[in-house]
């Protein structure tokens, strides 16, 4: 097997799991990890569609457990693929895609808690509020497949709908991210656009329409929908937003662009596969004039731009991601950190082989000052029997993992995580 897309078939608990180097002092909880995995004998037509398994990492005190499961049994339906992300909030992690609502499950043995949010279409991308604890959600197509309507909202720390709202896109775009500050939300409304014919739910019938333009909505958070600015945006397509902020005159938001979106098909119906995305900041007026201005931030090539959390919403200074150190291979082969400040990349390259995941960043420890943590991320290459959780000092990513566990089997590539603290998993209690 030459690459990590590959699903497996095992729903396994495992402890005890081999380390070498030391785990940090202070580096205590769960890394949750989703993405998709079609079940044995049902062929997804397209790598987003599989249904989500979430693998669980455990570390603390030496030792390291790791348990997996698919979100969703076999015959569930109407919850969608809860195959994209994996936060925590109110008490639940949440397993997330953009379709349908959030699947809530116990932090400690991955089972379904029974818990219910805003139902509807969800981003896998809701930002959390650090100062307020609210969780900033929207979803697309919020009236049906091919809609043009775009709900916003915000659950509080508890889960509960604070505020909610509507208003209708220029047409229905798969808009993956969302840009939030302390004051306003950003959607890139980009021309990945869902075709006319697109059949029924099941098909994931969007393509790339660049006489459609881009264009950027942004809201007050808490406002009515007809209060939506809408700002000229440039023709290209984006997945993920690092980071957003503004200041008195601006609204600033960073993150990787593409020339045009893999994986779909373009113009000629014909699909790229390896396409390149670079790191650039957007920014508008807030008195609502002008075109979106594009100030690239470096010619690295990287996805799955990540922060810490902690400051998120606020002026920031580094981006933790994945980079493709080797043209023309598939994924992404190293762990980057991006300074913003003084435009330098400090990266870690696994080989042209090798399969990296999003790096996640944890905290030293509780009140470490910003980007003073660790980066979590797992790894896959040819010659691993299975794959292994790699851990970096965030300030110095050049100079290798500090440790690494060797987990029971391969993780397939997937999508997005979170590491939850002193939140460790319980493989006494069968499922």
């Amino acid at each position: 097997m030459r690459t990590n897309r590959p699903p497996i078939e095992r729903e396994i608990d495992a402890r005890g799991l081999p380390l070498e180097g030391k785990l940090p002092s202070g580096l205590r909880g769960t890394l949750y990890r989703n993405g998709p995995n079609p079940r044995a004998g049902v062929a997804d037509h397209h790598w987003f569609l599989g249904p989500g398994m979430i693998h669980a990492i455990s570390l603390g005190e030496e030792q390291c457990a790791y348990r997996n499961r698919w979100v969703l049994p076999r015959d569930e339906r109407g919850l969608g693929k809860a195959n994209t992300h994996a936060i925590f909030h109110a008490g639940s992690i949440m397993a997330l895609e953009e379709a349908h609502a959030p699947v809530a499950l116990v932090p400690e043995t991955l089972a379904r808690t029974g818990a219910t949010y805003a139902p509807g279409p969800f981003t896998a991308h809701p930002k959390h509020d650090p100062l307020t604890g609210e969780l900033v959600f929207f979803g697309y197509a919020a009236d049906g497949a091919g809609s043009r309507m775009i709900r916003c909202g915000a659950l509080n720390r508890s889960g509960h709908r604070v505020w909610e709202t509507r208003f209708s896109a220029p047409f229905c775009s798969m808009v993956h991210d969302v840009a939030v500050t302390s004051r306003h939300i950003a959607l890139p409304i980009l021309p990945l656009a869902r075709q006319a014919t697109s059949g029924n739910d099941a098909s994931f019938a969007f393509a790339w329409h660049p006489e459609l333009g881009g264009h950027l909505a942004v809201l007050a958070r808490g406002a009515c929908g007809d209060a939506v600015r809408w700002y000229e945006a440039p023709t290209v397509y984006a997945f993920h937003i690092v980071n957003a902020w503004e200041d008195r005159d601006r609204l600033y938001l960073d993150l990787f662009v593409y020339d045009a979106p893999p994986l779909f098909p373009g113009p000629q119906e014909r699909i790229p596969f390896c396409q390149n995305a670079r790191p650039c900041r957007w920014s508008v007026a807030h008195d609502g004039h002008g075109p979106v201005r594009v100030e690239p931030l470096h010619d690295m090539v990287g996805e799955f731009g990540r922060i810490d959390d902690r400051i998120a919403g606020s002026r920031y200074s580094q981006i933790y991601c994945t980079s493709r150190r080797h043209p023309g291979a598939p994924g992404f082969q190293a762990v980057a950190r991006l300074d913003l400040m003084h435009g330098a990349i400090d990266q870690f390259d696994f080989g042209s082989q090798a399969f990296v995941s999003e790096p996640v960043f944890v905290p030293r420890q509780h009140h470490a000052g910003p980007d003073d943590g660790w980066l979590l991320s797992l790894v896959w290459r040819p010659d691993f029997a299975q794959s292994r959780l790699v851990i970096f000092d965030a300030g110095h990513v050049a100079d290798g993992p500090v440790a690494s566990v060797t987990l029971p089997q391969r993780v397939p590539d997937g999508f997005h995580g979170s590491f939850v603290s002193d939140v460790f998993l319980d493989l006494e209690r069968a499922l």
